[in-house]
């Protein structure tokens, strides 16, 4: 039976759907399904898939869960594509609309209120096509919609750099996680295609045979960092840390 393997179907992920698709040995091994973070995490949570990369705030809601890879989606100081968009500076800011596909930036955003900017905005969430409404509320906008609608706003604060201000640390935004116990076989093939991939981003780049509206290769050398190391996994540990402390986990 294959491990059923379900991928966020962002610009962040090009070089790990390039590096698993285009590993023969996996194409035995494997399945593939794409989906927004959100719902990948209920399909691994449901057991509807094997593994995925999920956004680390849905970590704790999966069912046995293990991260079963040191690659990732991270940032030090600036990614771009997660960001707190405004027509008001921070300390004018009364209401902030969550992004619906992801659970992740929403507790973050919540926690840096909390604990760097010193603000207590009414949150709710957004619905589809929130980030393009007229009005007065802060917006988290996450993924490509982040990157082609922040300079429609004043104000954008990008979410990792407003983690790493305040607490000198990267941030890792999703991770690969599985719901069980693995085969070895797997996940070293696994292992293999997702080093493959980043390795080969250019590559990964050409193979979507479509024109970005933003610079994706700035983005993905410049912004987005795969590497999932020590230091990140002690960010994730302080994510949730504060996420607890305020109830979000």
């Amino acid at each position: 039976m294959k491990t059923r393997v379900s991928i966020i179907n962002y610009s962040n992920t090009i070089p790990f759907s390039y590096g698993l698709l285009n590993n023969k040995n996996l194409q035995v091994l494997a399945e593939f399904s794409y989906g927004y973070p959100a719902q990948v995490a209920q399909m691994l949570r449901n057991d509807e898939v094997d593994v995925s990369i999920i956004s680390v705030g849905a970590i704790p809601s999966i069912p046995n869960a293990q991260i079963i890879s040191n690659y990732c989606i991270s940032a030090t100081k600036r990614v771009d594509s997660v960001l707190l968009c405004s027509n008001k500076p921070l300390d004018s800011i009364d209401t902030i609309v969550l992004d619906y596909q992801s659970r992740t930036s929403n507790i973050l955003v919540q926690i840096l209120a909390k604990y760097a900017w010193d603000i207590a905005p009414k949150f709710e969430m957004g619905t589809v096509g929130y980030e393009l409404r007229d009005d007065n509320c802060a917006k988290v906008i996450i993924g490509d919609r982040a990157l082609l609608n922040a300079s429609r706003f004043p104000y954008v604060y990008d979410l990792a750099a407003e983690w790493y201000n305040a607490f000198s640390l990267p941030f890792v935004f999703a991770a690969w996680v599985a719901n069980k116990q693995l085969p070895k076989s797997f996940l070293e093939e696994f292992e293999s295609a997702c080093q493959y991939g980043v390795e080969h981003i250019d590559d990964a780049i050409q193979s979507q045979h479509k024109t970005f509206s933003f610079n994706i290769r700035d983005y993905l050398y410049h912004s987005v960092e795969f590497n999932l190391n020590d230091e990140k996994r002690a960010s994730i540990d302080l994510f949730f840390e504060k996420g607890n402390s305020l109830g979000l986990l």
